[in-house]
C-alpha cells in the first residue's frame, strides 16, 4: 500500500470512528468489554531510561488503535523523546484583535495547518503485535521543545484488514514505550509513578470494520514502578559499585567530568562533600575488604 493509500485509509479509519462515537455513544456503552488493555510496571534508576510494555487480549479481531497515555508524577519521570521534527498541525487560530472588555465571536477562530515542533517519542514494536502494522505513529507534547519534559504520549497504529491482530484470551505485548527517570536526591520519599489511559475517550480500540471495541484498562504488574533510592558509593549511576566508579570520582574531581546524578550516592565517606576520601573509601572496601559506603549526604547543587 503507497503512502498516499494509507493516508486515505486513514481518514475513512477516523471519519468511521468519529461518526460511531457522534451516533451511537449510548449503543457503545451498552456492549460488553471485548478487550483488555495493561500496562506492565518496572523499576528506573535515577537519571536512565526505562522501558515500559503495553500488553492486549482482545474477543475480536483489532485494526487499529489510539492511546493517550499520562504520567502521574511528570515533576520526577518524562516520556522518552527521540527525535523532534516540524510538522503541520491542525491548530485553531485566533483571527481577532483582543479587547479585554468583549468577548470573542466564534467567527474569530478558524482551524488551520500550522507548522508545529512535534515530539517523536520512543515506540519499540519488536516482536509485537503491531509489527507489521502499516502505520504506527508516538508523538508527544508540542510546544516549548527547548526543555527535555514529555508529559503525554499519542501512540496511533493501523493495520490492512488481513493483518488484524486476531482475538486472543491471553495478553500479548501490543508494544513498549520509554521513559526517563530524573534525577531524584534521596530525600524525595515520594517516587512512586503511574500511567493512565482513558478508554473510550481520547484512547480506543476499533476492529477491520472500523467499528469501536469497547475496552477496559487496568494497572499491571503491581500497578507502579518506583525509581530507586541511591545505592551508597555508586558514584556513576550504574546501581552497581566497582572499579568504574572510582573512575568516575577521579574524572569528576581531576579531570572536569560530570559530577553524579545523585551526588549522595558519590558521598561514600558521608563528609557532604565530593573529595579524594570518597576515593579513598571505594578503594579500601573493593580492595582491602574495608567497610562499605555510607548513604552520603545531599552537598547543593
Amino acid at each position: 500500500m503507497t503512502r498516499p493509500d494509507l493516508r486515505k485509509a486513514l481518514i475513512l479509519f477516523s471519519v468511521t470512528f468519529i461518526f460511531t462515537c457522534l451516533a451511537g455513544d449510548m449503543a457503545v456503552a451498552e456492549v460488553d468489554t471485548l478487550a483488555w488493555v495493561e500496562i506492565h510496571y518496572n523499576t528506573v534508576y535515577p537519571g536512565h531510561f526505562g522501558e515500559f510494555g503495553v500488553y492486549l487480549k482482545n474477543e475480536v479481531p483489532i485494526a487499529g488503535f489510539q492511546f493517550i497515555i499520562t504520567i502521574s508524577n511528570p515533576e520526577l519521570f518524562n516520556f522518552h523523546t527521540d527525535s523532534i521534527t516540524v510538522e503541520d498541525v491542525m491548530m485553531r487560530i485566533d483571527t481577532c484583535t483582543w479587547q479585554p472588555d468583549t468577548l470573542h465571536d466564534s467567527t474569530c477562530f478558524k482551524d488551520s495547518l500550522v507548522p508545529t515542533p512535534v515530539r517523536n517519542c520512543y515506540l519499540d514494536t519488536v516482536g509485537s503485535l503491531i509489527s507489521n502494522f502499516q502505520l504506527i505513529e508516538c508523538h508527544g507534547d508540542t510546544a516549548d521543545t527547548s526543555k527535555p519534559d514529555c508529559k503525554w504520549i499519542r501512540v496511533f497504529g493501523m493495520a490492512q484488514h488481513d493483518s488484524a491482530i486476531p482475538a486472543n484470551p491471553n495478553y500479548r505485548l501490543l508494544f513498549r514505550f520509554g521513559v526517563d527517570a530524573f534525577c531524584i536526591p534521596d530525600s524525595v520519599t515520594d517516587r512512586s509513578c503511574s500511567f493512565y489511559m482513558q478508554p473510550q475517550g481520547n484512547s480506543f480500540l476499533s476492529d477491520p470494520l472500523g467499528q469501536v471495541v469497547p475496552f477496559e484498562y487496568h494497572l499491571g504488574s503491581g500497578g507502579q514502578y518506583m525509581s530507586w533510592y541511591s545505592t551508597p558509593g555508586d558514584a556513576n549511576g550504574d546501581s552497581l559499585i566497582n572499579v568504574g566508579d572510582i573512575t568516575f570520582l577521579i574524572n569528576y574531581l581531576f579531570k572536569a567530568g560530570p559530577r553524579s546524578c545523585i551526588p549522595e550516592a558519590a558521598d561514600g565517606n558521608a563528609s557532604c562533600i565530593p573529595e579524594v576520601g570518597d576515593i579513598t573509601t571505594l578503594v579500601n572496601y573493593l580492595f582491602k575488604h574495608g567497610p562499605a559506603p555510607l548513604p552520603g549526604c545531599w552537598y547543593g547543587k
